[in-house]
């Protein structure tokens, strides 16, 4: 069989509907000329040449019988046209896609898009080959922990927040230790930190939430449509946020980094609001406008002694208070000196 399409080639509309037409017209066995073809389809004789011979490195066997004066198909050709033309770097693109999408848990999309890289792959021409398992080992995301349980409502979410349908949910609520039943209206599907979030409007709550999905226990897609909300914009309401929680204030965060810490924080995009000011020790002041605070007290205990919160005072007392309990749970004063022989076996482990 002719050798598949070359890549580089980006075929739009009206050709693809041409070439499917060409087929079918040689399917049938009536003669096809390029002046008639040109005439029906109201383009230059040049222009079917070229699609002929497209057709051909897609892998339809075209052939001239000069004696009759048309083309036609020297064998039958029952497979669809695969009307995808790629070449090596668009093929890892998809490929990066999909380990993209496995980075963050079992997801029906990343099966689905697993099989469309293997498709994909079979359509590129003989002298080009990218095997997908080798791509697979020289390439890999890590996105930290993820869900253990497969998210098996993602599509089905996807497909309520589309169609605009009502959603029953049987969600567990993990700050309550509870299981609660709710009626949900879904705006959107959006991923942060591996993990899978639904963007909804809670009737039980009477405002929009997120709910994990992976905390979602059942659900039962309703009959029933709503109309979204022309004032909610998704951008806006995800923006001021650190992370996926919120609330209704908006906090002035001033954080202070160490000359140390101050290397890496500069490196990195944190928040859309950031505003970053050098200091003359080579320490950084970190400056955020965010919706809620409990995100952002995480982050900044991660970096412990190397972050100081200066504000809003709620924020400097919970780090504080925080500290004070890690010390009593190691049993160190807030004052102790840890020993020499303490900091030789922290840096020998």
């Amino acid at each position: 069989m002719p050798g598949r399409a070359t890549g580089g080639h980006a075929l739009r509309g009206p050709q693809i509907l041409r070439l499917q037409r060409l087929l079918e017209w040689l399917r049938s066995g009536r003669p096809l000329t390029t002046t008639r073809a040109a005439r029906h389809f109201e383009v230059s004789r040049r222009t079917i040449a070229s699609d002929i011979e497209y057709l051909r490195r897609l892998g339809v066997p075209v052939a001239y019988d000069p004696r009759r004066q048309t083309y036609y198909l020297e064998e039958p050709f029952t497979e669809n046209l695969p009307l995808i033309a790629l070449d090596r770097a668009e093929l890892a693109a998809f490929l990066v896609a999909r380990l993209a999408l496995e980075a963050f848990g079992d997801t029906p999309d990343a099966a689905l898009l697993e099989a469309a890289v293997e498709r994909l792959a079979a359509h590129l021409p003989e002298p080009i080959h990218v095997d997908p398992d080798t791509l697979t080992r020289t390439l890999r995301f890590e996105m930290g922990p993820r869900p253990r349980t497969p998210l098996r409502y993602l599509d089905v979410l996807r497909r309520a927040a589309a169609e605009q349908r009502v959603v029953h949910l049987h969600y567990y609520a993990n700050y309550a230790d509870a299981l609660t039943e709710r009626d949900v209206e879904p705006y959107a599907i959006v991923a942060h930190q591996s993990r899978w979030y639904l963007v909804a409007y809670c009737r039980l709550r009477q405002a929009m939430r997120d709910f994990r999905i992976d905390r979602i226990r059942h659900l039962k897609l309703r009959e029933e449509t709503f109309a979204r909300r022309p004032d909610f914009d998704l951008e806006a309401y995800l923006g001021p946020a650190f992370g996926m929680h919120r609330d209704e204030r908006t906090y002035a965060v001033h954080l202070r980094f160490s000359p140390y810490q101050a290397r890496w924080i500069r490196e990195e995009q944190w928040h859309p609001s950031q505003v970053l000011v050098e200091r003359p020790d080579g320490s950084l002041d970190v400056h955020l406008q965010v919706t809620g605070l409990a995100d952002v007290a995480r982050w900044v205990l991660s970096y412990g002694a190397e972050c100081e919160v200066i504000g809003p005072p709620v924020l400097r007392h919970r780090i504080a208070s925080e500290a004070r309990r890690m010390a009593e749970r190691y049993g160190v004063g807030v004052y102790d000196q840890p020993s020499a022989s303490s900091i030789r076996d922290a840096k020998n482990h």
